[in-house]
């Protein structure tokens, strides 16, 4: 695989992480979270290291988020809180020779800021997208 793929949610909790973890394992694609807000309640972890531990090929690659927040809020209100603004002009999808599954925060149509939504991100990186939902 040689594309990068944007798995993003009817809203939270749906199911992108491990979505994102299957696909990366049998692609053997690499994976990113360009924002992660808070830690899964139920192990501490966040998705990079929940992918991380998940995926067992030796090609795919995790990369670090190009935002972290410590809350599990949206991205705009946890950037709020830490007195940080999202911009999705410094979201640059790493290099890959492998394709990249990148994960969203949250649904697609969550603020990043007080302009721009999930969906705009989306369009921003020019991806086909998976749509997960319960």
């Amino acid at each position: 695989m040689n594309k990068n793929i944007f798995i993003t949610g009817i809203g939270t909790d749906v199911g992108k992480t491990i979505v994102s973890a299957i696909l990366a394992e049998a692609l053997k694609a690499d994976y990113w979270k360009p924002i992660q807000c808070g830690v899964d309640p139920a192990t501490g972890k966040t998705d990079s290291q929940i992918v991380k531990e998940l995926v067992s090929n030796s090609k795919t690659i995790v990369y670090p988020e190009t935002y972290y927040f410590k809350n599990p809020l949206s991205p705009n209100a946890a950037a709020k809180m830490e007195n940080v603004e999202i911009d999705i002009d410094n979201i640059k999808a790493p290099k890959s020779e492998n394709g990249i599954i990148i994960e969203g925060a949250g649904g697609i149509m969550v603020p990043l800021n007080n302009k721009h939504l999930v969906v705009d991100l989306i369009e921003k990186l020019h991806t086909e997208v998976i749509l997960v939902s319960q």
